[in-house]
């Protein structure tokens, strides 16, 4: 997988056909002018007020990014910390997922992450780690994601 914030942003453009707004802010991360400035100028340059506006196309990049990193079943924190720097630049908050109706799909990407750490039925620090970290970026509550734990848990003791 891409390594940089910009080989992941120029991975994203080349895997699916954004709105313009968003394939301008991805333009920006490729150039290395990942800032909130010019993320701004972006979107009054197309007519966008607040990214507020453009919240759940924010949302698909970020879970997009997710699909693409997890591809490879495993996260590298390179990957990790990709996804926290594009969560912080669309401006991502807790409960965004939930509030925009992105929960399942963000479900699904923890329940494969899950159904392949119980594969071998070693659960390693580092894999509990970067599900820890998952859980806080997709901005899960504690209850939330262990209700997504038992879920795959009681599927795979079945």
């Amino acid at each position: 997988m891409k390594t940089t914030i910009q080989e992941s942003a120029r991975e994203l453009i080349s895997r699916k056909e954004y709105p313009e707004v968003i394939q301008a802010a991805l333009q920006l991360i490729v150039e290395g002018q990942m800032s909130s400035l010019a993320l701004d100028k972006v979107l009054a340059e197309k007519g966008i007020r607040r990214i507020t506006d453009i919240k759940e196309k924010t949302l698909d990049v970020l879970l997009d990014y997710a699909d693409i990193i997890l591809e490879d079943d495993s996260l590298s924190q390179e990957e990790l910390r990709n996804l926290k720097m594009l969560k912080l630049f669309f401006r991502i908050e807790e409960g965004d997922f939930q509030k925009n109706k992105k929960y399942p799909r963000v479900e699904a990407i923890i329940v494969r992450q899950l159904e392949k750490l119980y594969a071998d039925n070693i659960l390693e620090y580092q894999e509990e780690l970067h599900q820890s970290e998952l859980q806080g970026v997709f901005g899960l509550g504690h209850d939330e994601y262990m209700k997504i734990v038992n879920k795959v848990a009681n599927e795979h003791m079945a």
